[in-house]
């Protein structure tokens, strides 16, 4: 019940003190220090958990901003920036993808390194997935970094030219230093050595800090090993659920909708 990070107080005889959070009164308590006999006033349990989510929330502001200079944190693009599970349009074949997206983000402190690849045809609302759990854990005080691997690798190019305000250094520490990475849409990139050899320190970096990395992809895992190379893939296999999102493709959906308001057209 009681927090030790006391306050100090010179009248013994008082009755304690009221948290003003569960109005729960704190007796004062008596300790030795130095040899001597003092009087202090402990704090209550609510009322310390409180400050330590406070200062935890202030580290976690501080990191975010670090990232932030170090890198634009998240690409989500304004057609995710709003995605949650709320309107997520679940089909048939994305039950299990969204039912364990959505126990991840509720549950995130839990799983420590572990993290899950979502995989499946594209257009089938991966994206959409990742994108929500980036938002719940970000209203949550969480540092996420949202990036495609094209798009990261492109970034990561770009450092080599000079006049480049951000250095390949300062990409890499920003995706070292948050609480999860999501990458999107890995193993669409066009692989070469050399990015087989980023991908594998993007994610052996953040494994040997005990730091989730979750992904999607449009490959299924046995082709994945291809594209990124064997090490990163053998690095997701031991850290990562695979998932597949079996549903269909939304935007051929989308498509094939829109084509039918012109079919009475085409008949003619």
């Amino acid at each position: 019940m009681e927090d030790l990070t006391t306050k100090n107080m010179t009248d013994s005889q008082s009755k304690g003190l009221e948290c003003p959070h569960c109005k729960e009164v704190v007796p004062p308590l008596e300790i030795e220090v130095l040899g001597k006999n003092r009087w202090v006033q402990p704090i209550c349990k609510c009322e310390a958990d409180i400050q330590k989510a406070e200062l935890e929330t202030m580290k976690n502001a501080q990191r975010e901003r670090e990232v932030r200079e170090l890198f634009a944190i998240s690409d989500l693009g304004k057609r995710f920036e709003e995605a949650n599970f709320e309107n997520f349009d679940s089909r048939p074949g994305a039950e299990n993808a969204e039912k364990i997206s959505r126990y991840y983000a509720n549950n995130f402190e839990e799983f420590g390194l572990e993290s899950i690849l979502l995989w499946g045809i594209p257009g089938n609302g991966k994206s959409h997935l990742a994108a929500a759990i980036h938002n719940q854990l970000h209203r949550e005080g969480k540092v996420v970094v949202f990036v495609s691997m094209p798009d990261l690798l492109k970034k990561i190019k770009n450092t080599f030219g000079k006049g480049n305000t951000e250095s390949e250094e300062k990409i890499l520490k920003a995706l070292n230093i948050c609480d999860l990475l999501i990458i999107d849409d890995i193993g669409a990139e066009k692989t070469s050595e050399w990015v087989q050899e980023i991908i594998f320190l993007i994610i052996d970096n953040r494994y040997r800090r005990n730091k989730p990395v979750m992904a999607t992809s449009n490959l299924e895992p046995k082709e994945l090993a291809g594209q990124i190379g064997k090490r990163s893939y053998d690095r997701i296999v031991e850290i990562s659920q695979s998932i597949e999102n079996k549903a269909s493709s939304y935007r051929r959906e989308v498509a094939k909708n829109r084509l039918s308001k012109f079919d009475h057209l085409l008949k003619d």
